[in-house]
């Protein structure tokens, strides 16, 4: 017996998730044992899987995040995370906080990237995740366990709540969840657009330096 999935990815986004030669498609496929068929011209992916061959069935919902997240803006080499033991993916769209005002999508996408990236690489640095703000969407790739907790810190910010004060909550949550008072997250991947944060002196400095650009501003 087969499965499928449909999935509709931007058109923008189809040639990352094709990848060059195929080698995205590809390297999809062997990790979670799913056929990709991918209509260039409209963005749907059908996802099929002989459920008699698959070894986890978990796989089929595995491949599903992993095409959503890289056509909601994520690199391949992050939605592969997706694949890990304990990880997912989960997906917020600003239209349902903020309505459909170009204005206030435009305002509360500037909250939440930040400065050259700033407050999104804190929230990722402290909360052991990948964030990605796509068109009118907001998606985040950690382990299940912290999703719920990323997800309620950035629905506060896109509710009015100051940055320093999200970076606070994400760091009390992530040591509660974590039991570690003395380590952060530090990514192995070596990419420009993370910044190295290696302990909380380190943290306290950009949170304090937020909260003086707020009382700035």
């Amino acid at each position: 017996m087969s499965s499928e999935f449909l999935v509709r990815v931007p058109l923008e986004r189809v040639a990352v998730l094709i990848g060059p030669k195929g080698s995205t498609k590809k390297r999809i496929e062997e990790l979670t044992d799913t056929n990709l068929v991918i209509d260039s011209q409209s963005g749907d992916v059908i996802i099929l899987v002989e459920e008699e061959e698959l070894e986890d069935p978990i796989s089929l919902w595995k491949s599903r995040d992993m095409v959503k997240a890289i056509g909601r803006g994520f690199s391949p080499q992050k939605a592969y995370q997706i694949n890990n033991p304990g990880f997912g993916f989960d997906l917020l769209q600003l239209r349902d906080f903020v309505g459909t005002s170009h204005n206030a999508l435009r305002e509360v996408k500037s909250r939440l990237i930040g400065k050259n990236g700033r407050t999104r690489h804190i929230i990722e640095q402290t909360a052991s995740c990948y964030i990605s703000v796509f068109g009118n969407t907001v998606g985040i790739i950690a382990e299940q366990r912290s999703i719920q907790i990323i997800r309620q810190g950035i629905i506060s910010l896109i509710n009015g709540s100051k940055q320093s004060t999200i970076y606070k909550y994400l760091e009390e949550k992530m040591r509660e969840l974590k039991g570690d008072k003395d380590k952060l997250w530090v990514t192995g991947e070596k990419e420009e657009d993370l910044v190295d944060i290696t302990d909380l002196d380190e943290l306290e400095r950009l949170i304090f330096e937020e909260e003086e650009q707020e009382n700035q501003d």
